[in-house]
């Protein structure tokens, strides 16, 4: 296990050849931005220069009222000034989103495995309800709001579209969402025990 004198020595020196670099720079600096500079530098240096990371340092740098400029910043991280000049302008909000996009991801899903149990119980029990009424289930149940699109989702990913209506229903806009589904028919399921008498 390497000790943190070890790990320290590769930023000691991607911090040295940066601050050889740009010492003008560092001439303009008041003490502390010169911490924060170097802080930056060994940060990106240890992340090895991740996009979403340094993007993150940079947000946190330009937003943390030391007065640092954006061409200090995007030295510090190794980023132009023009690309600073955009994270700047960047809410907390935006940042996150537009680290999301980056990702690929949609937000944490709202509808989450443990809310699979009920709404099966809720779909067996209501074996004719429409999407709307499994919607008003969801919202009266969980508290949480969903569309048709991830309701779908999640009937698909939870196999839930098995608990859906008799065969003679005509499948309309009414429906339930659940279309990669055979309808399950009045037959008793080849896994349950047939009764007798």
């Amino acid at each position: 296990m390497a000790t943190s004198v070890e790990r320290s020595e590769p930023t000691d020196a991607v911090w040295k050849a940066w601050a050889d670099r740009h010492a003008d720079l560092l001439g303009n600096s008041l003490g502390p931005q010169r911490v924060l500079l170097e802080a930056a530098v060994r940060f990106v240096a240890t992340v090895a220069g991740h996009p979403i990371m340094t993007r993150l340092a940079a947000f946190f740098l330009l937003h943390a009222r030391m007065g640092l400029s954006t061409a200090q910043v995007g030295a510090a991280i190794g980023r132009t000034d023009r690309a600073m000049r955009f994270v700047q302008a960047l809410s907390a909000q935006e940042l996150v989103e537009s680290i999301w996009r980056e990702l690929g991801r949609h937000r944490t899903p709202k509808l989450l495995p443990e809310h699979a149990g009920p709404i099966a119980k809720y779909l067996v029990e209501h074996p004719r309800s429409t999407a709307e009424e499994v919607m008003g289930f969801i919202r009266s149940a969980f508290d949480i709001s969903v569309d048709r699109q991830t309701l779908r989702r999640f009937s698909t990913t939870y196999n839930l579209g098995v608990l859906r209506g008799r065969e003679d229903e005509p499948e309309g806009d009414d429906e339930r969402p659940f279309s990669s589904a055979a309808r399950a028919s009045g037959e008793p399921s080849s896994c349950s025990r047939l009764r007798s008498g």
